[in-house]
C-alpha cells in the first residue's frame, strides 16, 4: 500500500491548488484524477475573471498548476477513486487498480453539470446537445441555439454562443435570473440573446444521426410550444460527486458535503474544498480561499 501525509482527491481549480500548498509545507501529497485535469474550467476560454498573473485559459491555467505540482513533488495518480474508509487511524483510499494510505485526505472532486433528464437530451448528446460553447459554439455559426438555466455559467455560455450564432434563446424556469450584474447587462444589450422566463423544457427535438432541430417547452403564460434550434446547451446547476465517500458524512439537500469554516467534514481526517462542498460559492477565488484553508489546517 502507498504511503503520503496526505491525498487529495481531484486536480480541478482547487484540488490542484491544495496539493500545490500542502507539498510547499514539505508533505508528501498525491493528487488523484480519473479524467480531465482542470476539471470544468478547461472548457473556458478566456476566464472572467482569472486569477491575477495567471493565464486567461482555463487549460493553460491548469496545466500551468499541474506543471508547478510536478516541480513540488506532488504525485499524480490517474485512476479513478472508488472508495475512501477509515483504515487503523488513518484513511485507504481505493482507485480501481491499486489501494493508498494517508493520515489525511481532501477531497476536491468537485461536481457534475446536472442534466434536464427529458427526452432527446442524451439520444442527441454531441449532436447538438452540448455543455461547452466555447467548444462547440463554432459549429452553430449563422444557426439559432438555446442555452437552458439562469446562473452564471448559463450567461457565459450565451455571451459566448452570440459570437457565432444568428440567434440566443435563454430558457429561463423561474421568474428572474441569478447571474452577475455584469453579466446580466451585457446579456441585456446584445441583440441576439432573447431571455424567455417562467419557460420549462418538456423535451430535446431532433433526427437520430442529423441532429437536434428545436426544443419542446411549457410556457406559464402561452402553454406549451416547439422553439426552432441546432444547438442546445444545458447549465441548470451542478451535482457534487460523492458516490466513493462514505454515507455516513453529512451532506445537504443536493447531496454536497457539509463542512465547518475550516472546510473539515464530521470525520476527523476528511476535508472537502470547492463545488463538491455545500456552500462554495464558484468561483476561482473560492476555491483557491478554500484550499489555503485546508493547506493551513494540515500544518
Amino acid at each position: 500500500m502507498h504511503n503520503f501525509d496526505a491525498i487529495v482527491i481531484g486536480q480541478g481549480y482547487a484540488g490542484l491548488s491544495a496539493a500545490k500548498l500542502i507539498a510547499a509545507q514539505g508533505l508528501r501529497a498525491a493528487n488523484f484524477e480519473s479524467e480531465c485535469m482542470g476539471g470544468l474550467i478547461v472548457n473556458v476560454n478566456e476566464l472572467d475573471p482569472a486569477p491575477p498573473d495567471s493565464p486567461h485559459s482555463g487549460a493553460e491555467l491548469a496545466s500551468a498548476l499541474a506543471l508547478s505540482n510536478v516541480e513540488q513533488g506532488v504525485s499524480s495518480v490517474s485512476d479513478a477513486v472508488v472508495a475512501v474508509s477509515r483504515v487503523d487511524g488513518s484513511w485507504g483510499v481505493r482507485t480501481e487498480s491499486d489501494s493508498y494510505l494517508a493520515r489525511r485526505v481532501v477531497v476536491a472532486s468537485g461536481a457534475r453539470l446536472r442534466k434536464l433528464g427529458v427526452p432527446g437530451e442524451e439520444e442527441f448528446f454531441g449532436q447538438g446537445v452540448s455543455e461547452c460553447a466555447d467548444c462547440d459554439g463554432p459549429l452553430f455559426q449563422g444557426m439559432e441555439t438555446v442555452v437552458v438555466g439562469a446562473g452564471d455559467s448559463a450567461f457565459q455560455e450565451a455571451l459566448t454562443l452570440s459570437q457565432f450564432a444568428s440567434k440566443v434563446t435563454m430558457l429561463i424556469r423561474g421568474s428572474a435570473p441569478r447571474a452577475r450584474r455584469d453579466m446580466l447587462e451585457r446579456a441585456a444589450a446584445d441583440p441576439k440573446i432573447v431571455q424567455l422566463r417562467h419557460t420549462t423544457v418538456t423535451a430535446i427535438l431532433g433526427t437520430p444521426g442529423t441532429g437536434v432541430d428545436g426544443v419542446r417547452v411549457i410556457n406559464e403564460g402561452t402553454g406549451e410550444k416547439s422553439i426552432p434550434c441546432a444547438g442546445v446547451f444545458v447549465f441548470i446547476g451542478l451535482a457534487p460527486n460523492t458516490a466513493f465517500l462514505p454515507e455516513s458524512l453529512s451532506r445537504d439537500a443536493s447531496g454536497a458535503l457539509i463542512t465547518s469554516d475550516q472546510c473539515a467534514t464530521d470525520l476527523p481526517g476528511l476535508w472537502a474544498i470547492g463545488a463538491v462542498r455545500s456552500g462554495f460559492g464558484g468561483t476561482l477565488k473560492d476555491a483557491e480561499a478554500d484550499a489555503r484553508q485546508v493547506a493551513a489546517a494540515l500544518r
